[in-house]
């Protein structure tokens, strides 16, 4: 058998985690920095929250994608625990926990954190003013932000707490969410669990002598971390417990060069804010949101089988991704809110599903190569089908089958990439006259 390999596709002609993005393609009006890691699929910026990251995108040197996560996080958080959705008998809240994982230098994570807080500062002042903590300390001083009051105190004695949180919304930011990490892997620490019923969406309560008690708190969460303290920190325990896998890991660098910014215009900050405020507001007053029809097929028919086809994939990245899928609807529900809408409409759920491709491509590339993958479903899906088919390889009949829901353009450019992997090639294989195109997989030396 004759098999005459082809050469690897021009770089050109690949594009590996994305389709045009105007937000990051290169422009004579905007100098872009080298970017060194994944960049989103502009469907993550749709709607209102889309809009919003597009308007303040030219002020600030932010990256758009943590602008974007910012706003879906802090508005959530907003919103309250008034609307909800169900995910089997799970009652999911409107919150939305993300890592914004970059470079201390270049990732301008704080930027983007501190955009967000401004305009909200306008839209909504004493959220602002009274439910932005930072500090995360141990798992009984996020009770205390949030505490209830002592129902029946002991004659004698002061309630514990006082009188207890009334509004128990908070948008926690920390800054140095190593730090966090390191508290929270100590001994006796009781940080992971509480968080872990805090995503929940759960009361939260701590068995001790003076245990205290919050009451359906609604508590979201962005931390700031660089990729080297994330992986220097990061143990297999933690990552067994749950306590990663409920945040979004978001890849950020710095977007923009403004040497001389001032920020956003005080005119566009209080129209931005106006807007928000109503659309706030609005959002409060939902209680269940569902699915429409239309999105209700694209999830069963295409996001729910993309997102737990894995299920048997193991090692950190599976471990970081696997609420891959209840964070899709969860993070479609925040899209749907914040676009002045009570269903989850097509437009919403491809976003969301746009952001879950991003967060584990994100992944993917902050782990490295021992994550066990590339970032791309799809692009692990056809690595396993070539490797699992040698050595006689896998036709492009057999693509074509494998990714029938895909259009040719789509599957050419995913065979494409697939070529530029270590040990992954396309031959030319003589068929009765003809020349079948077949994908081959040789360990590389």
């Amino acid at each position: 058998m004759t098999v005459e390999t082809q050469p690897p596709p021009a770089p050109d002609d690949v594009r590996p985690t994305r389709a045009a993005n105007p937000l990051y393609d290169p422009r004579p009006d905007a100098e872009r920095p080298a970017r060194p890691g994944p960049v989103p699929d502009p469907e993550v910026f749709t709607g209102w929250v889309g809009q919003t990251v597009r308007d303040l995108d030219p002020t600030t040197e932010a990256d758009p994608v943590a602008i974007l996560v910012n706003l879906l996080s802090a508005g959530g958080a907003i919103i309250g625990p008034g609307p909800f959705l169900w995910i089997g008998n799970d009652r999911h809240p409107a919150l939305i926990w993300a890592l914004t994982v970059g470079a201390t230098a270049a990732g301008r994570k704080g930027a983007a954190s501190n955009t967000v807080k401004r305009l909200f500062k306008a839209a909504d002042p004493q959220f602002v003013a009274n439910h932005m903590p930072s500090g995360l300390s141990s798992g009984e001083g996020l009770i205390e932000a949030v505490r209830d009051g002592d129902p029946d105190p002991k004659p004698g004695k002061a309630a514990k707490g006082g009188e207890g949180v009334v509004d128990k919304r908070l948008w926690v930011v920390e800054s140095e969410y190593g730090i966090t990490m390191a508290r929270a892997r100590r001994e006796g620490s009781s940080l992971g669990g509480v968080l872990r019923q805090a995503w929940n969406g759960e009361d939260l309560g701590v068995m001790n002598r003076e245990a205290m008690r919050s009451t359906a708190p609604h508590i979201a969460l962005i931390g700031h971390i660089s990729p080297r303290e994330l992986r220097a920190k990061m143990q297999d325990s933690e990552l067994a417990g749950g306590t990663y896998n409920r945040f979004l890991p978001v890849f950020v660098h710095r977007n923009l060069s403004l040497p001389d910014a001032t920020g956003a215009p005080e005119h566009l900050v209080e129209r931005l804010a106006d807007t928000w405020r109503t659309v706030l507001a609005d959002a409060r007053r939902v209680g269940e949101v569902k699915l429409t029809d239309a999105a209700g097929q694209l999830w069963r028919e295409e996001v729910y089988p993309a997102l737990s086809g894995a299920d048997d994939d193991d090692g950190p990245l599976a471990e970081f991704t696997a609420r891959a899928a209840p964070y899709a609807k969860r993070a479609a529900m925040v899209y749907a809110l914040l676009d002045h809408s009570d269903r989850i409409e097509e437009q919403h759920l491809r976003a969301s599903w746009a952001l879950i491709r991003y967060a584990r491509a994100s992944a993917a590339h902050i782990l490295g190569p021992a994550a066990g993958g590339t970032g791309d479903p799809n692009l692990d899906k056809l690595a396993a089908a070539v490797k699992a088919a040698a050595p006689g390889g896998l036709t492009q009949s057999e693509v074509q089958v494998m990714f029938k829901r895909q259009n040719a353009t789509q599957r050419s450019e995913l065979t494409a990439r697939l070529c530029q992997l270590p040990g992954f090639a396309a031959a030319q294989v003589p068929n009765g006259g003809r020349h079948t195109t077949v994908y081959l997989y040789a360990p590389p030396d």
